[in-house]
């Protein structure tokens, strides 16, 4: 599978990188040292595009209410997953990328919990489920508060996980999300994207970066295997591509020519069908006058 490019990377890395700085001298470096070994190991490996492979449903996990759940329990249900991976301590990029979804959310017109489920799994074992329900609580709020459609979906369509260390690393690795805690902060190193999952937890899509516009809708469209959105999201489809190397949707010439040609083979189809159609009425009607018989002198 092709990882995300470097560049990207880098880019994303950096936005954590100088908030890091939060306590003492900047933990990350700078231009005259290298980074941490496990920095730099994350910043090395990318996220490992598994398009395709399955997520491991039957790990354990725990929501934010305490309850035991397994992966699996989010799946299964007719409706694709959206997974963030991060954690509630983040000073930066995971509260960018969770403004993402929630933009994501409001743009794409889809039902949180009846189209679309969202998971965060918090990749932090200080993350409490106690510390993910207020999390829980303040998603209902920024989305319009509980008497709102979109905010009172949360509670039903958007799960905050945490579980053991082994537990959260094996979804992670799963999915090919890279991170690694920084010696000596309470952060974390990571990649900002998210990952698309079809019903049964195969993996569709990737979206890096925090702003995602139309690629969420179709990102979710194709990751539902079309049971999700409408007739002119499957033309979408047919017409868009996933560029890696920008990691967004792109028309695609071809297919457009393609979608073009089959609209005026079908408008002409139309047109000659209706033509056809009129001319044998025409003669019809002609025949059927013939065989009149001649009417009587006045």
């Amino acid at each position: 599978m092709r990882r995300l490019p470097a560049a990207l990377l880098t880019l994303t890395l950096a936005a954590p990188a100088a908030a890091q700085s939060r306590v003492g001298p900047n933990p990350l470096g700078g231009a005259d040292r290298p980074l941490p070994p496990e920095v730099q190991e994350v910043a090395d490996t990318g996220i490992r595009q598994r398009i395709g492979e399955t997520l491991p449903l039957d790990t354990p996990l725990r929501d934010q209410n305490g309850t035991p759940v397994t992966l699996g329990d989010y799946f299964n249900q007719n409706r694709p997953v959206v997974i963030e991976f991060g954690y509630l301590a983040c000073p930066l990029l995971c509260p960018m990328v969770e403004n993402g979804i929630i933009e994501g959310l409001k743009d794409s017109g889809l039902d949180l919990g009846d189209e679309l489920t969202v998971l965060t799994v918090s990749v932090d074992p200080l993350d409490t489920p106690d510390k993910l329900k207020e999390r829980q609580d303040d998603l209902v709020e920024r989305l319009g508060g509980p008497d709102s459609e979109l905010g009172s979906s949360v509670r039903d369509g958007w799960h905050l996980l945490t579980g053991r260390p082994v537990d959260v690393k094996a979804v992670a690795d799963a999915a090919g999300f890279g991170y690694a805690p920084v010696t000596g902060t309470p952060d974390f190193a990571h990649a900002a994207v998210i990952v698309f999952v079809g019903p049964d937890g195969t993996i569709t899509r990737y979206l890096p970066g925090h702003k995602y516009g139309k690629d969420f809708r179709m990102a979710a469209v194709e990751a539902s295997n079309g049971t999700q959105g409408s007739v002119f999201d499957m033309i979408l489809q047919l017409c868009f591509h996933f560029d890696d190397s920008t990691g967004q949707y792109t028309a695609s010439a071809l297919q457009l020519m393609k979608l073009a040609g089959g609209v005026t083979v079908i408008t002409l189809g139309s047109i000659i069908t209706g033509m056809l159609f009129f001319e044998r009425k025409r003669r019809r009607r002609l025949a059927d006058e013939d065989r009149l018989p001649p009417a009587a002198p006045a």
